[in-house]
């Protein structure tokens, strides 16, 4: 009995570690508590923060991503996701389709988006898509890894051994392009329905994933020669009762084959961005984050890998504003 009992304590002490270890960080990563879909190669992955760039790759385009923040920390939040758009015949239609999955210790959420976009012409060279996106989200936390199977009726965060819930959510984005310019402001998550499930109502990490969120996005093309461009951005991302966070982005492209960038993420981290054209139609990048905090720099640091494919029409032609 005396031996169950202190395998029980001792399985109870550390979870309880891990969880304040976790709650000891968050004021240094507002990730954490999933401010936004957070991504280092945004300016390739467009799709999932806004619905208005179905289309804009011209092509059947296949985006794979997979994110792992903090490879040092227990638990830490993982996020993967497969997005696929295309541009039909008529030049003005977009369609795709997103499947991202998001998971930080023990609670996860899976969701997947239908997008449409409406492209108008400007001139032959600059265009507007109107992009509206709609779909499911799924989240689940397993509150029972925590306590070993035990519950404990004191503590109102801890209702049941898995809380989980689905919601239907509505989206919307607006898209610019000309040959050097590139803007979006899209709302993602415009609309939730609320999560429908057991005890899903009364957890807050469920809830998180509820609250709207707006991304601004811009990229500008600077010719520093016929064979190397200078590309400057950023990527600002609000989101209610969280502080405003932005994402500075500068990258040289070389021979539209090879790729270097550095992106600054205010007050977080600093990323190291490499990209490589493989294939005609297939491009390869990978990003390592570094956090700013001396604190954190040891177990903190983040890696993210990036798979694009892109299926170029024959039978017609569309005019590319790139």
């Amino acid at each position: 009995m005396n031996k169950l009992k202190n395998h029980i304590l001792s399985t109870l002490k550390s979870k309880i570690y891990l969880i304040l270890s976790v709650a000891l960080w968050l004021p240094f990563a507002p990730s954490m508590a999933q401010q936004a879909l957070q991504f280092s190669q945004y300016f390739s992955n467009q799709l999932v923060l806004n619905p208005a760039y179905a289309g804009a790759d011209n092509s059947l385009s296949l985006t794979a991503v997979h994110r792992n923040q903090w490879s040092g920390v227990t638990g830490a939040p993982k996020t993967s996701t497969l997005s696929g758009h295309t541009l039909f015949k008529n030049a003005r239609t977009g369609l795709g389709a997103i499947l991202l999955l998001d998971e930080i210790n023990i609670h996860s959420s899976l969701s997947f988006t239908g997008v449409y976009s409406y492209r108008i012409n400007i001139n032959a060279n600059s265009y507007i898509n109107l992009g509206l996106q709609a779909g499911f989200n799924h989240v689940k936390s397993d509150y029972a890894s925590l306590t070993g199977g035990l519950q404990n009726p004191n503590d109102p965060n801890i209702l049941s051994q898995e809380v989980a819930g689905t919601a239907f959510q509505f989206g919307t984005g607006i898209y610019y392009r000309n040959p050097r310019l590139e803007v979006g402001l899209s709302s993602p998550i415009l609309y939730s329905s609320g999560f429908k499930g057991e005890n899903v109502n009364n957890d807050s990490t469920a809830q998180s994933n509820l609250s709207p969120y707006v991304f601004l996005f811009t990229r500008y093309k600077i010719d520093l020669s016929h064979r190397v461009q200078l590309h400057p951005g950023f990527l600002l991302k609000s989101k209610p009762d969280w502080p405003l966070s932005v994402d500075l982005n500068m990258d040289v492209l070389i021979n539209e084959v090879l790729m270097f960038g550095v992106s600054y993420r205010s007050f977080e981290t600093i990323s190291t961005i490499v990209q490589i054209k493989v294939l005609p139609q297939m491009k390869i990048g990978y990003s390592y984050d570094i956090p700013l905090s001396n604190m954190q720099r040891r177990d903190f640091n983040s890696h993210e890998i990036m798979l694009n494919y892109r299926f170029y029409y024959k039978d017609y032609k569309v005019k590319s504003p790139r």
